[in-house]
């Protein structure tokens, strides 16, 4: 049965401060949680009842784990979650200062593992039958995903 929506790019796992109003260099103590823009998306439609999968990769690392679980646990199917052996997973820090001001610090050095998304590691099948195919804009920043974000694209276009 075909994915209701697949969203290709980004994950990490993003460390926020369990207290406000204090900078990085004053918390004590912080939260794990899922980020990154296309694991939000499937994520948001696996709570709504959609079934949702994502095109990513990880570090082969413990954060890579804690990715997979969580998506897991949020219902989002990981068979296109791939592990990387060019970096680790990225963290992502937050600074939290209400009402309006949350500083982020991203660690995606020396490259992200999704940005090591390769065309012939793609189902196309899956994205060409997906109801919706979610890609980011930084997806195309870099190759290799550059030319697999193009080949969904094309791939797509060709479905109709």
């Amino acid at each position: 049965m075909p994915l209701e929506v697949l969203a290709m790019g980004r994950v990490g796992v993003d460390v926020y401060p369990l207290q406000t109003g204090v900078g990085l260099a004053e918390v004590t103590s912080f939260g794990k949680y899922l980020g990154g823009s296309p694991t939000n998306v499937a994520v948001a439609a696996a709570r709504y009842g959609h079934s949702a999968a994502v095109i990513t990769k990880t570090g082969r690392d413990p954060f890579g784990d804690f990715v997979r679980s969580a998506l897991e646990g949020y219902g989002v199917d990981i068979r296109f979650v791939g592990t990387s052996d060019i970096a680790p997973t990225p963290v992502t820090f937050c600074e939290i200062f209400p009402p309006d001001d949350f500083p982020l610090y991203f660690y995606r050095l020396p490259k992200a593992p999704d940005l090591d998304i390769r065309s012939d590691e793609l189902d196309l099948a899956a994205v060409r039958d997906t109801r919706i195919l979610w890609v980011t804009g930084t997806g195309l920043s870099e190759e290799p995903s550059r030319s697999a974000t193009l080949a969904a694209l094309a791939h797509r276009a060709k479905a109709g």
